[in-house]
């Protein structure tokens, strides 16, 4: 059989027939296929992510995972950089680190018709593959936007999660298999075969992790990555997965079944990389809405946090959710609408600093006591093309003044500028590698002229 080509499954199974022709696709991509405003647009999805990566990397639970392991690294054996570090790895566990340092922040790039972080479920992987085997820039590029957009429809075709799902770790280690596979030049039946694999180690992740601030939550998205890359191993070994593996693993975790015409649905001519996210706000996505109507509304009212009475935010359900007033740890900050509306209004940012231990003060908790939410059902018809909050701020002196946001910002609807990106990525870099450093690993990752190997070296402290 050709690269391309995939044994038909027995009796015709539509849902098998659906996963062998996106493993197709991805063994049959070339960077050629990729429109060039698409590679323009993947350089930005790259640069972004390496900025979240180094910028977790300073995490203490990060730092102290990478010492455990860094001993596990057979001598001779092939390694890859850990990226914001000194350090290397096996690649697996390169790929796990990375991806958990990538997350840690929440200010990793997200795409809400996947309901989730396709990049970081696929980079990590893919990242430390090519840098074990010095792949070149084009075998870089080519398995990360396979891997990608094979991915986001393994995601549509589950969402919505159901309910307490956290959409990390669940649907990611088909992508990061995906990419690896591509890199590796591997023919669609292993491909599918690792695609297979990987669906059968999706996890049973809980958001109740983030909202309780179980930190355990972190490390889902690299836990993906390495299941994905051992799908690999274990497809290339001569191991068998499941017919329709895709779905009937997957299918558990999907609110309405998986949807398997979606696995195929415009594969090479709707690019799903373009259509995602980036986040400058350092918490949950579902907080963005309500933190940009918060911006916007300072931008047109002055007044202190003291003199704030109460504030009362109206928004989408999952969103109203998020209620904690005295998180316990960042994580569990990040994931309060009370905790970064207080944060925003005492500290004037939503950035990494504004959810760390100085952050979580009394002031802070007894501000966030003063914030209500819930859902608002004209907001809530508007999901899921829409993310929307209202926020109301009342002053001691009864003033009130409100502003409401359709679109958060960072999505197709409302862009940030590039230079705003860039200022996100110097802030997140800067510190942790020199400024000199980002000013040389900005135009490298984002004019996609790195091979996988010298963006680690680039990367690395």
């Amino acid at each position: 059989m050709e690269r391309g080509e995939v044994a038909a499954p027995a009796g015709g199974d539509p849902v098998s027939d659906a996963e062998a022709r996106a493993a197709a696709f991805a063994a049959d991509l070339t960077l050629a296929d990729v429109p060039p405003e698409v590679q323009t647009h993947v350089g930005l999805v790259l640069a972004d992510t390496v900025g979240a990566v180094v910028g977790g990397a300073t995490d203490p639970a990060v730092g102290s995972l990478v010492d455990r392991l860094a001993d596990e690294a057979a001598p001779q054996a092939p390694t890859a950089a850990v990226l914001g570090t000194a350090s290397r790895l096996s690649p697996r566990l390169a790929a796990l680190v990375t991806g958990t340092a990538g997350t840690v922040l929440e200010l990793d790039e997200g795409h809400k018709y996947a309901a989730g972080h396709p990049a970081i479920h696929v980079l990590p992987a893919v990242l430390a593959a090519g840098d074990a085997t010095d792949a070149t820039t084009e075998e870089f590029l080519t398995a990360f936007v396979a891997g990608y957009e094979v991915v986001t429809r393994v995601a549509r075709a589950c969402a919505p999660l159901t309910a307490g799902y956290h959409p990390h770790g669940v649907w990611g280690a088909v992508g990061a298999a995906v990419g690896v596979a591509r890199l590796r030049g591997l023919d669609a039946e292993t491909t599918l075969t690792a695609m297979r694999i990987a669906a059968n180690g999706a996890q049973h992740t809980r958001m109740a992790a983030a909202t309780e601030g179980a930190t355990v939550r972190n490390s889902y998205a690299g836990k993906a990555n390495l299941d994905g890359m051992l799908a690999v191993e274990l497809a290339e070994a001569g191991f068998t997965g499941l017919v329709g593996g895709v779905a009937r693993h997957l299918s558990p975790a999907c609110g309405d079944g998986f949807d398997a015409d979606e696995l195929t649905r415009d594969l090479g001519e709707r690019w799903d990389v373009t259509g995602g996210y980036f986040k400058r706000h350092a918490a949950c996505r579902y907080t963005h809405p309500t933190l940009d109507a918060l911006d916007a509304l300072l931008e047109r009212v002055s007044f202190d946090a003291d003199q704030v009475a109460e504030v009362d935010v109206e928004t989408y359900p999952m969103a109203a959710e998020l209620t904690a007033v005295h998180p316990t740890n960042a994580l569990q900050a990040k994931f309060s609408v009370p905790f970064a509306v207080a944060t925003r209004l005492l500290t004037g940012s939503s950035g990494k600093p504004s959810f760390d231990e100085r952050a979580r003060s009394a002031a802070t908790f007894e501000l966030a006591e003063r914030v209500t939410v819930r859902a608002a059902s004209d907001l809530t018809a508007r999901l899921p093309d829409a993310r929307s909050a209202r926020v109301r701020v009342t002053l001691d002196d009864g003033q009130s003044y409100e502003e409401e946001v359709v679109h958060a910002r960072g999505g197709a609807e409302r862009p940030w500028a590039e230079a705003e990106l860039r200022e996100k990525f110097d802030e997140l870099v800067g510190p942790v590698l020199g400024d000199d450093a980002a000013d040389t690993l900005w135009p490298a990752v984002r004019e996609r002229s790195v091979t996988p190997r010298e963006l680690g070296v680039l990367a690395s402290r």
